[in-house]
């Protein structure tokens, strides 16, 4: 008699577990792919200074075009995956990272933010002492944030004229008086980038100015008294002008 037919092992081909189907997309690597794209295109696009420091823009371009290339060669060389059935929360994150990097225009930090950081929450005394014998023309708003704090500025500065922009920045209720023109400076990232400011007095600003609208304001500074945070010296706005947000609406 014929010999039974042999197992199906011994005829058939082995079936691929249906787990096991397909190569799998490697998100991990797909989502640092996004990233290190957006960098390079942010670059290109002058919008990387809206993130970081312009003295780390080479750097970071540098390593992301290293990222680049070793997610292009790890996928290539990437084994085939064993699991399936879990890239739909990946597959979410990805368009996510898209959108918000490719598509989403960066948004700048706000005076919600600055409110929260204490406006010149970071200036000491050798800022002041550093500007002394300085040329006033060439101060920035963070210059002239240390020096109307200081309380030897007030026989040095008081009458200076000066035009400055920033942001209109509420101070509290019990200054309704008075704003604050902002901005913020930048050590290395937006994470950590701290709010510096120039009260301003005006009575009722408020009905013709709102927060975190862009300004150019000319004036003169003028001796004050009961301020926040201490100021010695107020911006008296002799003129003031809406403006667009500045293309680099961060000091360095």
């Amino acid at each position: 008699m014929s010999s039974e037919h042999a197992p199906a092992s011994e005829h058939g081909h082995h079936h691929d577990d249906p787990g096991r189907s397909g190569a799998g997309v490697p998100w991990g690597l797909l989502l640092g792919l996004i990233g290190a794209v957006a960098i390079c295109w942010l670059a290109l696009s002058g919008q990387l200074n809206l993130y970081i420091h312009p003295r780390y823009n080479v750097f970071t371009v540098v390593l992301a075009g290293f990222a680049i290339v070793a997610a292009i060669g790890a996928w290539a060389l990437r084994a085939r995956t064993e699991t399936g059935g879990r890239g739909w929360g990946a597959a979410v994150a990805a368009v996510a990272m898209v959108l918000a990097l490719f598509v989403v225009p960066p948004a700048t930090l706000s005076a919600s933010t600055a409110q929260q950081r204490s406006p010149n929450a970071g200036a000491d005394a050798g800022d002041a002492t550093r500007l002394a014998g300085a040329d006033p023309s060439t101060f920035a708003l963070r210059d002239w944030s240390v020096l109307v704090n200081d309380p030897d500025s007030v026989t040095t500065y008081a009458g200076q004229q000066v035009k400055l922009i920033g942001f209109v920045l509420p101070v509290d209720g019990q200054h309704p008086d008075t704003f604050y023109l902002a901005r913020f400076v930048v050590t290395c990232c937006t994470v950590d980038a701290r709010p510096v400011a120039v009260p301003v007095a005006l009575t009722g600003w408020a009905e013709k100015h709102e927060p975190d609208q862009w300004v150019e304001i000319t004036g003169r500074l003028v001796p004050a008294q009961q301020l926040p945070g201490g100021a010695v010296l107020v911006l008296q706005p002799s003129e003031i002008k809406h403006i667009a947000q500045p293309g680099q609406p961060y000091e360095y």
